[in-house]
C-alpha cells in the first residue's frame, strides 16, 4: 500500500464516485452531498450495477485514499469481468497497460468495433486529462487490484506512460473480504508478501 494512504469513510468515496458520474452528460443532475452512504449506494448500483457490485459483494469494504506511484499503476489490472467483454476484450493480459500499448498500436475505430470500449474518448482524455480519482477494488490477500471507475483515465494516463511521462494519481482504494475456504492460498501469499517486503525495505 502507498505511504501516504490513509483510511476514509465509505460515504466518502461514494459521493466522490458519483460526482465523477455527475459529469457525464447524459446523466441528470442531483445533490450528492445530502445523500446518506445507504441513498449513495443505491443511487451508484443504479446507475453503474457492474463497476459498484464489489461494494455490496465484497462487504465490509475497508477504503483509502492514496496516491499510485508508476510502479503500482503499472500492475492496475481493467475492470473486473469476464475476457470476452469491452475492457477485458481490449487489454490481451487484463491490465491497463496493456489496453494502452494495444491503442497505441491500433485503430481506434476498429478497436472501438471490436470491444465496445470508446477509445477516441481514452485518447481525449491522454490530450485534456480530467480530474478526480480514480476507483479501485481488491480483496484481502494475493488478489490484483482492478480500477472499478475510471477505465478511460487510467488508461489514457498508461498511454502517457507508454511516451515516457507518468504524472502520480489519486485514487480510492476498496480493500474487500475475502472467503474464507477459496481464497485460503491467496491469503497465505498476501501474508508471505507482506513478510518479504518487510524484510527488503
Amino acid at each position: 500500500m502507498a505511504a501516504d494512504a490513509r483510511r476514509v469513510p465509505q460515504v466518502e468515496v461514494l459521493r466522490e464516485w458519483l460526482k465523477t458520474e455527475r459529469r457525464h452528460p447524459d446523466e441528470e443532475w442531483f445533490l450528492v452531498e445530502s445523500l446518506s452512504e445507504r441513498e449513495a449506494l443505491d443511487e451508484l448500483l443504479d446507475r453503474e450495477p457492474g463497476a459498484a457490485a464489489f461494494v455490496w459483494r465484497d462487504a465490509p469494504v475497508e477504503w483509502y485514499a492514496l496516491t499510485l506511484n508508476r510502479s503500482a499503476f503499472e500492475r492496475l489490472q481493467v475492470v473486473e469481468g469476464p475476457g470476452g467483454l469491452r475492457w477485458r476484450k481490449l487489454s490481451p493480459d487484463g491490465s491497463v497497460v496493456g489496453a494502452a500499448r494495444r491503442i497505441a498500436r491500433g485503430d481506434p475505430e476498429t478497436l472501438a468495433d471490436e470491444t465496445g470500449v470508446d477509445v477516441d474518448l481514452v485518447r481525449q482524455f491522454r490530450d485534456d486529462p480530467p480530474e478526480g480519482a480514480l476507483v479501485l477494488s481488491t480483496r484481502q490477500g494475493c488478489v490484483p487490484t482492478f480500477v472499478a471507475d475510471g477505465n478511460h483515465r487510467a488508461v489514457a494516463l498508461a498511454l502517457e506512460l507508454l511516451s515516457g511521462d507518468f504524472t502520480p494519481q489519486r485514487a480510492y482504494l476498496g480493500v474487500g473480504a475475502n472467503p474464507v475456504v477459496r481464497p485460503l492460498l491467496q491469503r497465505v501469499c498476501g501474508i508471505v508478501s507482506e513478510v518479504l517486503d518487510g524484510r527488503f525495505r
